[in-house]
This record gives C-alpha cells, sequence and structure tokens, in this order.
C-alpha cells in the first residue's frame, strides 16, 4: 500500500509540473543539481477501529529542491502554492481516490529548499485467521471426591 501511495504521488507531481522537473524516492546522492524532488514516507500510524477495521495515517515528505536563480525564493513560494493546492488528492492505481490532509510548506533557505508534507488517511481491513473451536464438551453435575 505504501508504494502505491508513492507511485501515486509521482505521478500527481508529474501532472502538476511536467517532465523537465526530477522526481526522485531513493536517498538523493550528492550533487543533485535542481529543479528536483524528493518523494518519502515519513512515517505511518495505524489506529484499530471496531471490528477488522483500521485506521492508517501515512505521512509523506517532498522536499523541492529548486534551481538556483537570483529569484529562488519566489520560485519556493510559487511551488508550495502548487502543491497545497494540487497535493489534496492523489488517485491510486486502482482507481480509488486518497484526500490529503494536514498540508505544510516550509521554506528551509539555509539548504535553499521547501519541505512540504502532506497525509494520506485511509481505513484498511485485515482478514483474521479463522480460529478452531471445540467440537463438543461434556459437563457433568455432582461433587468431586
Amino acid at each position: 500500500m505504501y508504494n502505491d501511495i508513492l507511485d501515486a504521488v509521482v505521478g500527481r507531481l508529474r501532472e502538476l509540473f511536467g517532465d523537465e522537473y526530477g522526481i526522485c524516492t531513493e536517498p538523493a546522492e550528492q550533487g543533485t543539481n535542481g529543479p528536483c524532488f524528493f518523494v518519502q514516507l515519513q512515517e505511518s500510524t495505524e489506529k484499530p477501529m471496531i471490528g477488522p477495521r483500521y485506521f492508517r495515517k501515512t505521512e509523506i515528505l517532498i522536499r523541492y529542491q529548486p534551481e538556483e536563480t537570483p529569484g529562488i525564493v519566489r520560485e519556493m513560494n510559487r511551488a508550495a502554492e502548487v502543491l497545497m493546492n494540487g497535493m489534496e488528492s492523489v488517485t491510486l492505481a486502482d482507481g480509488s481516490r486518497l484526500r490529503g490532509t494536514g498540508r505544510s510548506a516550509l521554506p528551509d533557505l539555509e539548504r535553499r529548499q521547501l519541505i512540504f508534507r502532506v497525509s494520506y488517511n485511509l481505513f484498511v481491513i485485515k482478514t483474521r485467521q479463522e480460529e478452531t473451536t471445540m467440537e463438543t464438551i461434556e459437563i457433568e453435575k455432582g461433587m468431586v471426591k
């Protein structure tokens, strides 16, 4: 499921920004030049609900490395606006849509990158293993001596 969500995020980034932006889901190598995105699973939590249902929260971290230009801050602001609006939902390969919640954008001027976080939440149903039960039991009344 996590790789499906990452694939959906990468696909949505391609729709929003086009093929001229690099998109990586593996650790970045030194010397990577912008403009490019680095996408990774930040944190995933799971909470049991009623019956076999579980609520799963999947936080995605997107780092945007803009091209080194004099207007780098304005470019990060533009990208933050596109991400804030565009990552509101993603579509998985099976056609189901996930809504992005908790979206936040933080410019990191020291590293010259934009840090964008979004959570995609869903319910999963886990099948339980069939338990073996006793076939019969006999109970006798009386005192044991």
